[in-house]
């Protein structure tokens, strides 16, 4: 697997973009602005006690999802009791091809309470997603470790945030 760092990918905007949405950076006139300064159409839904301070250093797991697509359903409760079970990971969603409702009733389904990104695809894009599920897994200093595609279990998810520590 070629190793792909955080901060040249596009898991950086999407990180500054969660960083701006919980009031730890300034934004565009659109609400959003990514790691480069421009603006994002996306949109960035974190839930309501979300601290960026608290995930410093610490490994992140993006999770690549369409609330349409089967196999992400099949995934999404193992994906809860992951990231419920690994309180010092951050987790981040990000809604691929779907647009906010559909994600959100997704992620209240399920009940995922990690951040969530509605991508306008370039997300998707510059992290060379071609399937859904994917997941990937960064370890702290922001570089990627492994990557999941199709859905997962949390034993998978366990075995490869075991790479990102």
């Amino acid at each position: 697997m070629a190793s792909r760092v955080l901060g040249t990918v596009a898991a950086v905007a999407m990180l500054v973009m969660v960083l701006a949405a919980a009031g730890c950076g300034s934004t565009g006139a659109d609400g959003q602005k990514d790691a480069a300064g421009g603006s994002y159409a996306g949109r960035i839904i974190p839930p309501a006690e979300f601290a960026v301070a608290d995930f410093a250093g610490k490994p992140l797991v993006v999770n690549m999802f369409g609330s349409w697509c089967p196999p992400c359903n099949m995934e999404a409760p193992e994906l809860a009791a992951f990231a419920e079970q690994n309180p010092d990971v951050q987790v981040v969603g990000v809604a691929c091809q779907d647009d906010e409702a559909a994600a959100v009733g997704f992620m209240e389904e399920y009940g995922l309470t990690f951040p969530l990104v509605v991508d306008d695809g370039r997300i998707v894009q510059e992290t060379g997603t071609t399937a859904f599920p994917t997941t990937i897994f960064f370890d702290a200093g922001g570089v990627e470790v492994d990557r999941i595609v199709g859905a997962a279990t949390l034993d998978q998810f366990n075995a490869s945030l075991a790479k990102a520590q």
